[in-house]
């Protein structure tokens, strides 16, 4: 056959190059087929079209288990009575000074007396409220802490049996109001202060009374916490 001008001579070659080029990707997609494992192209179509995933580390708990720190020059709190006859109390200030990991917890009362200049730990203890006569030693506690200091308490199975009416008046000095009203079981938290007022506003006490129809334990209620900042004292 013969062709006449270029634009034959341009659709022959044309038509080789497809020709070739055909072959060639034939014998490359041979060659890969053999010289590849069988998953490898559908993994890395897998990896280019899937989108990136990133692994966010988890948010880093502050003190007391907060999930947010405290401003400058503030103290971090947090308190959480017993509940029934297994759940221990906690009581938190910057780190935790009572809890049942501890060994310092008990039925009763549970106290903990703190410098709010410094956050140091002046002193901790538990009376209970059930069986002797610790309404004294609670008095003699409350009355020997320092003035200027912050005082954390939080409730275990009874912390009124036993509470008399001295000792409620002794509280109610430091700020509680609810003092007067815990009965049998009640989960209560309380922070108060010795020798100066709390920041108006803040929530510093939580009470939750028994009550056989909606107790979550056979016997005892849910218990009852309260957190937050509180500013350093100079």
């Amino acid at each position: 056959m013969k062709f006449r001008g270029t634009g034959g001579r341009g659709n022959f070659l044309r038509s080789l190059a497809l020709v070739v080029g055909c072959g060639l990707a034939w014998y490359l997609g041979q060659m890969c087929a053999v010289l590849l494992p069988p998953d490898s192209f559908s993994v890395a179509v897998i990896q280019i079209a899937g989108k990136p995933s990133l692994n966010a580390p988890l948010p880093k708990r502050q003190k007391c288990d907060h999930s947010s720190p405290c401003p400058v020059g503030s103290f971090a709190f947090r308190l959480l009575s017993g509940g029934g006859d297994n759940n221990y109390p906690t009581i938190c200030f910057e780190e935790v000074i009572m809890k049942e990991g501890k060994g310092n917890t008990r039925a009763g009362i549970n106290i903990a007396a703190v410098d709010a200049a410094t956050g140091k730990v002046h002193s901790s203890n538990s009376f209970n409220m059930w069986e002797g006569d610790n309404a004294g030693p609670l008095i003699k506690f409350i009355n020997e802490i320092p003035n200027n200091s912050f005082v954390l308490m939080a409730t275990y199975d009874d912390g009124s049996t036993k509470l008399s009416q001295e000792a409620r008046k002794e509280i109610e000095k430091l700020g509680s109001k609810e003092i007067q009203q815990i009965g049998f079981r009640s989960s209560w938290v309380f922070m108060g202060a010795k020798g100066f007022t709390l920041p108006d506003g803040m929530k510093n006490e939580k009470i939750n009374h028994s009550n056989k129809e909606k107790n979550r334990y056979n016997g005892w209620p849910a218990e009852v916490q309260i957190e937050g900042c509180i500013p350093r004292r100079q």
